[in-house]
């Protein structure tokens, strides 16, 4: 008989201190950072095969194989091998936002996918659990220059603040933030996609070599985030808004010194018409070089919706999330 899970993993927008969450960065330093997960969502289904025992896979592409040596996806293949499932197994994804678009992709993947195979298998595994197997994926088994939060923030959900020692555990707090400066931060907080769909790979590779190298500029640049990231929590817990949004204007002049791919003439361009229409702050989310612009716009916005509409940019809607990841059907 046929058997099917159905999970779903949150996307996230980082707050502040983003970057230090880089083994290259806390291993030497710590790191610490704020994030909140919304409402746009990995879902993955996974059932068994009705009549044989290969694995198929749906994702952008579609994968029939005997066995999981030969999976092409990687962060699929690593899952698989982690949580020991060989045979007999249809996953398929969907996600409310397409990769490349600095949210968190990957993360939120392998968050979703690890607890539909866990659940497959009849296994009950904690959310804290399910984002070290994905960072042990992402960071020691596949070396990719990706950072902790990602993962745990899929996990867990809502405003959430990791502080990660020099060994990389990751310490993970709830800041005491009332339910009203909850609802202006959310109503503050605007969304517009750039069009652009890009690697973060490359953009964390040259920070994360910099990072190594013992660059100033980029440690001197990190350093700072990490206290931005530190005064963004402070603010956001005595229910400061407008606080919030200058030192998230703050963080991008200190974020575009970390790489030089991080920003173009046309984001800047989007940016500058953003800070003119009445946003107090804004950055690109993740790594940078494209995806979503994220901008803090207390009152009224529509001088900032029509500024960016004219540039051709559409606003993606969302609230936050509070469940993290979540079993969603299970029959």
């Amino acid at each position: 008989m046929s058997h099917m899970i159905v999970t779903r993993a949150p996307f996230r927008i980082p707050l502040g201190g983003g970057g230090t969450d880089l083994p290259s960065y806390y291993s030497k330093y710590g790191g610490k950072l704020i994030s909140v997960a919304i409402d746009k969502y990995l879902v993955t289904t996974v059932n068994h095969p009705v009549t044989d025992n290969l694995i198929r896979l749906k994702y952008s592409h579609s994968e029939t194989v005997e066995s999981v040596s030969e999976i092409k996806h990687d962060l699929i293949k690593e899952a698989l091998k982690l949580t020991g499932i060989t045979q007999g197994v249809e996953l398929s994804f969907i996600a409310d936002i397409p990769a490349g678009t600095g949210m968190g992709t990957s993360g939120s993947f392998l968050v979703s996918m690890l607890k539909a195979l866990h659940a497959f298998k009849k296994e009950e595994v904690t959310a804290k659990h399910i984002a070290e197997e994905a960072c042990d994926i992402e960071i020691n088994k596949l070396k990719n220059p990706v950072g902790k939060q990602d993962q745990y923030i899929a996990a867990i959900g809502g405003i959430t603040q990791l502080i990660i020692d020099k060994k990389g555990r990751v310490e993970v707090e709830k800041p005491i933030i009332t339910p009203e400066t909850i609802e202006d931060l959310e109503d503050s907080l605007l969304l517009f996609y750039t069009g652009i769909q890009r690697s973060s790979r490359s953009i964390l590779k040259s920070q994360n070599s910099s990072t190594q190298k013992g660059d100033k500029k980029v440690l001197g640049s990190l350093h700072y985030i990490k206290e931005i990231g530190e005064e963004i929590t402070k603010s956001l817990k005595i229910g400061n808004i407008d606080s919030f949004g200058k030192l998230l204007n703050t963080h991008w002049e200190y974020k575009l010194k970390l790489s030089g791919k991080i920003s173009n003439g046309d984001i800047n361009r989007w940016y500058e018409k953003g800070i003119c229409a009445g946003a107090l702050g804004g950055k690109l989310i993740g790594a940078g070089g494209g995806g979503f612009l994220l901008f803090c716009c207390p009152g009224d916005k529509r001088n900032l919706r029509k500024a960016m509409l004219e540039e051709g940019l559409n606003e993606m809607f969302f609230h936050f999330d509070f469940d993290g990841v979540k079993l969603v059907a299970n029959f």
